[in-house]
């Protein structure tokens, strides 16, 4: 196959990841009055805060968890965007470095997310080890997203 013919597979398949894979909702981000940077930390401060919550603020921290993965995603299509918008001028192998990236960040990003489910779903048993391991996914999440954001 030439080279044509692979970037036009290697650049749909990329659309339909992004098209597919990746939640569109951009709920709770739109405010103009605040920065982006000042909603992320924000975003940040309520998720790190979910490991201080009792069962009983199960309802917050499933609520401050949707608004994290929320963040998340709004950073994840800006990179994406990024990406995109310098896709002709990348060399293959860093093509396919954005690629692998990617996929990594969506599958941090689902593992969060499962992480958010068991919040939604667990005993008061297991509570503590549920919101450890959704604090724990989230703070992995971000620091790939963060390494990411810096090298694209």
């Amino acid at each position: 196959m030439n080279d044509h013919g692979s970037s036009v597979i290697m650049l749909t398949a990329i659309v339909v990841f992004l098209c597919i894979a990746m939640p569109v909702s951009c709920a709770g981000n739109n405010n103009p009055e605040k920065p982006s940077g000042e909603v992320t930390r924000e975003v940040e401060e309520a998720a790190e805060a979910i490991r201080d919550y009792s069962i009983e603020q199960r309802d917050e921290a499933i609520r401050q968890g949707r608004r994290a993965l929320e963040d998340i995603d709004v950073r994840m299509r800006a990179l994406r965007q990024r990406m995109n918008e310098h896709w002709d001028e990348m060399e293959p192998e860093v093509r396919s470095r954005a690629q692998d990236t990617l996929e990594s960040l969506r599958v941090r990003r689902n593992e969060t997310a499962r992480w958010l489910d068991e919040i939604r779903t667990s005993s008061e048993d297991v509570w503590d080890k549920v919101k450890q391991g959704f604090v724990r996914s989230y703070e992995d999440l971000r620091a790939s997203f963060e390494r990411a954001d810096k090298r694209y």
